[in-house]
């Protein structure tokens, strides 16, 4: 009886967390953040290695990849905060990105398959509210990715971005 009055209790207090909005900064709505770190890189403000890049998109290594290779591909128009901000050509532009990068994960790195991660709002795990994609390389049948601690070191991040950038497709 207490493990099911317990489990009321839990789903109670679930419910009731569940209902609350999200806050608008941190869910599919709110204003844009100009100091976010994707705004900062596209005006300079930060480094980054960059694998690709052309007036629309900007292709680069994250501070911490999930698997050697993993690449960011950050739309340049600032003020969009997720995916649903996007226009139909912006969104078109990423995905060719996300089409190269694939093709030169296989070319340099061997890769075998690749997944494309694209996160909206903070209940999904939106931690940088400017719309990105992760492209991530997987070679074999390992499915493990590291940990979110272990951050590359810049060189390490540019010799991979430079590896990537002598595989990206021409066309």
């Amino acid at each position: 009886m207490r493990v099911l009055a317990g489990l009321v209790l839990l789903l109670a207090a679930w419910s009731a967390v569940a209902q609350q909005p999200a806050s608008p900064a941190r869910g599919l709505t709110g204003a844009y953040d100009a100091g976010n770190p994707f705004a900062r890189i596209l005006r300079g403000e930060l480094p980054a290695s960059k694998v690709y890049e052309d007036k629309h998109v900007l292709v680069i290594m994250p501070l911490t990849m999930a698997r050697p290779g993993h690449v960011l591909i950050i739309p340049k128009r600032q003020g969009a905060r997720t995916l649903l901000d996007l226009t139909p050509a912006e969104l078109t532009a990423c995905m060719v990105a996300a089409q190269k990068a694939g093709r030169a994960q296989m070319a340099a790195l061997g890769a075998t398959g690749f997944q494309i991660r694209q996160n909206n709002g903070a209940d999904a795990a939106q931690e940088v509210f400017h719309p990105h994609f992760h492209v991530i390389p997987f070679v074999g049948p390992d499915k493990a990715l590291r940990a979110d601690k272990d951050r590359n070191t810049r060189a390490e991040l540019d010799t991979m971005a430079a590896t990537l950038r002598a595989a990206w497709p021409k066309d």
